[in-house]
């Protein structure tokens, strides 16, 4: 994996923002991503949960009981009717109504034309959506774990120059430091859709790697996060 491209050293602060609320204006050409902060009121009421239960597409709601934990139902069901009233809001059709696709590389889209680039994560108690008009985006956002055993992963998955930097620092810090650079390696991965159909684009032949704007999210102690955006061309 290449290195990552520079970090801005503000973090990008996300918009709280709750099912219901208005949608905020979509950002466009260079801005940076629009990323909104759900929370997730545990349990969830039996009446709010069926509406918006009902507000998912049979997919998504055979995905939601396939969650084993309520309270990861609970976040699954949040963000995707979070997700389908922000973009009904935008395209002034009803949250049901909207199409949401795969393509051919895994990623979810709108199936119409109209509709922003989105990408959602969650972890924990955090949900972040991530919005733009005009340029393909990633978020990604990790709960801190006891113990995280970073190194064989940075091993496998970061360069030999990352690891050494990660290595570098007081040991305090290093399970930390790892987990932000994971962030920003899932939100590149998920702007730019490389990998997220399994497939390694590596090799003499693969094709240049796309230009990304990277932040890092300033979430609550305990996460970290990061979003991508692909460059406008």
């Amino acid at each position: 994996m290449q290195d990552a491209p520079p970090t801005p050293a503000d973090p990008l602060q996300p918009l709280p923002w709750s099912l219901g609320q208005a949608a905020p204006a979509l950002p466009r050409g260079a801005a940076p991503p629009l990323v909104l902060l759900l929370p997730c009121p545990l349990p969830l009421a039996p009446e709010a949960q069926a509406t918006l239960l009902a507000s998912l597409s049979a997919d998504e709601r055979l995905r939601h009981g396939a969650y084993r934990r309520p309270a990861d139902q609970a976040r699954f069901l949040v963000a995707r009717a979070g997700l389908r009233q922000l973009l009904g809001h935008w395209l002034g059709q009803a949250p049901s109504a909207i199409a949401i696709e795969a393509d051919h590389r895994g990623k979810p889209r709108c199936c119409d034309l109209r509709a922003p680039a989105f990408n959602g994560s969650h972890s924990g108690d955090l949900i972040l959506l991530a919005f733009h008009a005009t340029a393909e985006v990633g978020v990604d956002v990790e709960q801190a774990r006891v113990h995280l055993p970073w190194e064989p992963i940075a091993e496998r998955c970061f360069s030999p120059g990352e690891v050494a930097e990660l290595r570098a620092l007081p040991l305090a810090e290093q399970a930390s430091a790892f987990l932000a650079a994971w962030c920003r390696l899932e939100a590149r991965v998920k702007a730019s859709g490389v990998g997220l159909a399994g497939k390694s684009a590596e090799g003499p032949d693969a094709p240049p790697p796309p230009a990304l704007r990277l932040w890092d999210v300033g979430v609550p102690a305990g996460y970290r996060a990061a979003v991508a955006l692909l460059a406008n061309p």
